[in-house]
């Protein structure tokens, strides 16, 4: 009889223990947020600023970790964490001992299109289109320059030359207000994480395209110079037929407004 009380109270007490040690047992971070921020270096839209609220049932983690693409940042026991390294996807979980509790997953990845078609303005075909431009979810579609109901859809043209030009640069008579640019970029489409800084005579509002020719696109609506509203792209040439005008693009569009990472 003694030995079953003996452990009947081991059991208690066992019990006792681990309701100290968590007396909530453990849940997710909840209201995870991120605000686009400056990088390292002080540039705009490098950087990702994660905030979040402790668990909602009232649990008190050890610790949070950011993790990004799957690769943990340093532990934090504060509610915010920067993040300075490009990725598709951030998580925040909160450690209690052992065990990770993950917040819903925030997709920052940028939307790709593999293949384009497009035609410079040489091209005497007025239906083939000249245009390109991002949706607000991400999806590049062509436009014909010829219509002008399509103009305020049109992010960039393609030029003579063949030259990638902003819808500001059209002549006679420019497309839309936007005053949109162009960065030249090295490495290739799949490894470029982050395109070029604005506010470094980096971007030009027309550049030639060469085949292989890596670039970023900085989208500015309100032809302002860098702000919270504006939007990042990528943009490879994978080939151009002269015979015909046509150029054919990869594009990869950033949907967070400021964010300049462009992985996909």
């Amino acid at each position: 009889m003694k030995k079953w009380v003996s452990i009947a109270l081991l059991v208690v007490v066992g019990l006792v223990m681990m309701n100290l040690e968590c007396p909530n047992g453990g849940s997710a971070p909840t209201n995870v947020n991120i605000t686009v921020v400056d990088d390292q270096d002080g540039n705009p839209g490098g950087g990702i600023r994660v905030t979040w609220s402790a668990p909602s049932d009232g649990s008190t983690p050890d610790e949070y970790v950011v993790s990004v693409d799957g690769v943990d940042q340093v532990a934090v026991t504060t509610l915010e964490d920067y993040v300075y390294t490009p990725g598709a996807e951030i998580v925040v979980k909160a450690v209690f001992g052992a065990d990770e509790y993950e917040a819903n997953a925030i997709d920052i990845g940028a939307v790709a299109t593999s293949s384009i078609d497009i035609w410079s303005v040489n091209d005497p075909d007025p239906n083939h289109p000249s245009g390109l431009g991002f949706g607000s979810n991400g999806a590049a579609g062509t436009y014909a320059v010829s219509t002008e109901s399509n103009w305020p859809e049109i992010d960039f043209y393609i030029a003579s030359g063949p030259k990638i030009a902003s819808p500001a640069d059209h002549l006679p008579t420019p497309l839309n207000d936007e005053e949109n640019a162009v960065s030249s970029e090295t490495g290739t489409f799949a490894t470029l994480d982050i395109v070029a800084a604005t506010g470094q005579n980096l971007y030009l509002t027309s550049r030639d395209l060469t085949t292989n020719g890596l670039y970023g696109l900085w989208i500015d609506p309100n032809a302002n110079g860098y702000d919270a509203s504006d939007n990042f792209g990528k943009l490879v040439v994978n080939s151009i037929d002269a015979g015909t005008y046509k150029v054919n693009l990869s594009v990869a569009y950033q949907t967070e407004p400021g964010l300049r990472w462009v992985v996909e």
